[in-house]
């Protein structure tokens, strides 16, 4: 059984009002300190949460603990021996503790606030292979530990801050959105917590972003100075290597996609552990105090699942029975490959997996909107977004198409719509604006370049999804008489055309042509009812 994390509140509408903060005092940041050395992870968060909370009604300055304890907590929100593989409360409750405490922070720290930078800095690893990095950590561990001791406040003697720290472990940022949503495919135990992680860093991006945004309006701060600017930098210029930020965020958990965007910890989609009963009336570690042996005494994590090195430990156990619950689960919880597309609800995740991808799109879009000089401009942006997203799965497509719930401004959604259209329809015609007299000329009418159900069925949907943008833009006008025959010849057309296609289609082939045809009815069906709505309205 896994602990779920606390639930997250959508993206907010407005700014939260950052207030200004002090370094948290060096008493009570030693007392933290040590709660997370000694393995008290909740009082420690507990002790750091209250210091936020201090001053709020008296608007005096937050206290903040320093960068290593803000990486720390980010670390246990998703490290598996605090959350999958381990079936101890105290774990799961700790870790839900840390992202609270994170989620705190995000709305309380300010786009100046370099805490938040620098706790979430992945390690530089240009120009190094995996085993080179593994290699070179080894190396300087030993030689660098007290270093970093003394170097950076807050510094936590702990494998979660040092060798086993999601920032070290991750390639970068793209790189756990990527494994993210494979998870959200294939490992639902696991994409519970990485959803969890990924909303509260979605939050702190676009906070960061929009006070930056504030900043430079009122003080000439650059943009580029933002967390969300540092992670698109790393992945380098131009168009193929932007496309990686793409792949991560349409990872739809196949073999091509878990190769490039691999677990972030080894092993870590195991379920607990199973092990041997341990008689500790005689196994007891020896204490032994004139040696310095102290038995099991101050060793907070000799009660780890997994080690740091992915390997069992010989402390603590587990009841048969509930290792068995825990193979069960994770039978549950992880998917076959083989399964992936045979429903709407496998091939991209749950609707939170969709949802989370949406918020990306949006996140890119407005960073290339207030800076395209660090990324690229929207036309260029979209171009790259159609490539992706215009042969996804139909039923997939079509929350991106035509979301239920719009993660564009109407202006930016009309002009992904046109670029949607251009590939479909083999066309390069458009300026990026639809009024109605090119709706009922350009788009509405036609049918798809092929015969297949799928591409029509999706130029159905984006005559639809337009038609719904002109009519809430307030663009239509007329007797809507013309209106009605440009779209009742594009349902038409496309009818045509799929009936032309005489292929018979079986098995898994047979079942998409079938919901792609079932689409295309329902999808002219609702415009004919729109367009009824109009006529009355």
């Amino acid at each position: 059984m896994h602990y779920a994390p606390p639930p997250s509140s959508d993206i907010p509408a407005t700014l939260p009002p950052f207030r200004d903060v002090k370094p948290i005092p060096n008493s009570l940041l030693d007392h933290s300190t040590i709660c997370f050395e000694e393995g008290l992870y909740s009082q420690g968060f507990a002790l750091q949460s209250r210091c936020l909370e201090s001053g709020v009604e008296t608007q005096t300055p937050a206290r903040v603990p320093p960068p290593p304890h803000l990486t720390f907590a980010s670390t246990l929100t998703v490290h598996p021996s605090f959350t999958t593989r381990t079936v101890k409360a105290e774990r799961h409750v700790a870790s839900n503790d840390a992202l609270k405490y994170l989620r705190q922070a995000v709305n309380t720290l300010g786009a100046r606030d370099a805490e938040m930078k620098t706790a979430f800095r992945f390690e530089q690893r240009e120009g190094l292979s995996e085993r080179s990095r593994r290699a070179n950590t080894r190396r300087s561990d030993a030689n660098s530990a007290e270093d970093e001791e003394v170097d950076k406040p807050g510094f936590i003697r702990s494998d979660y801050y040092q060798k086993q720290s999601l920032w070290s472990h991750a390639e970068d940022f793209w790189a756990i959105v990527g494994w993210a949503f494979n998870c959200s495919v294939l490992h639902k135990a696991r994409w519970e917590r990485w959803k969890a992680w990924l909303e509260q860093m979605l939050d702190l991006l676009h906070n960061d972003l929009e006070r930056h945004v504030q900043l430079h309006k009122d003080e000439g701060v650059d943009v580029g100075e933002s967390l969300l600017a540092q992670y698109i930098s790393v992945v380098g210029e131009g168009r193929n290597n932007r496309r990686r930020i793409m792949r991560a965020i349409t990872a739809d958990g196949t073999k091509k996609m878990a190769a490039e965007f691999g677990e972030v910890w080894k092993d870590e989609t195991k379920p607990p552990t199973k092990k041997k009963e341990v008689d500790y009336s005689s196994k007891r570690r020896k204490l032994d105090l004139d040696n310095n042996q102290f038995g099991d005494y101050g060793d907070p994590d000799s009660e780890d699942e997994v080690s740091s090195d992915g390997k069992k430990r010989k402390s603590g156990s587990l009841d048969e029975g509930s290792s068995r619950r825990g193979k069960r689960a994770s039978k549950s919880d992880d998917v076959d490959e083989d399964d992936i597309g045979s429903t709407s609800t496998l091939t991209f995740g749950d609707m939170d997996s969709i949802r989370l991808r949406q918020r990306l799109l949006t996140l890119l879009t407005r960073f290339s909107e207030v800076a395209p000089d660090k990324f690229m401009d929207i036309d260029e942006l979209f171009s790259l977004f159609t490539e992706f997203l215009r042969p996804l799965p139909l039923a997939i497509f079509q929350h991106f198409a035509m979301p239920l719930t719009p993660f564009l401004s109407p202006k930016y959604s009309a002009t992904l719509t046109e670029m949607l259209f251009r590939p479909l329809l083999g066309t390069n015609n458009g300026n990026g604006w639809v009024d109605q007299n090119a709706f009922e000329n350009d788009f509405a009418p036609h049918a798809a370049i092929t015969t297949l159900a799928v591409d029509n069925a999706k130029v159905s949907l984006l005559v639809e999804s337009l038609l719904r943008a002109l009519w809430n833009a307030n663009i239509l006008s007329g007797d809507g008489v013309s209106l009605r025959e440009s779209v009742e010849r594009g349902i038409a057309a496309r009818e045509d055309k799929v009936a032309f296609d005489g292929r018979k289609k079986t098995g898994r082939n047979g079942f998409l042509d079938e919901q792609a045809r079932t689409t295309l009815r329902c999808s002219a069906e609702r415009m004919r009812v729109l367009l009824d709505l109009m006529a009355v309205s």
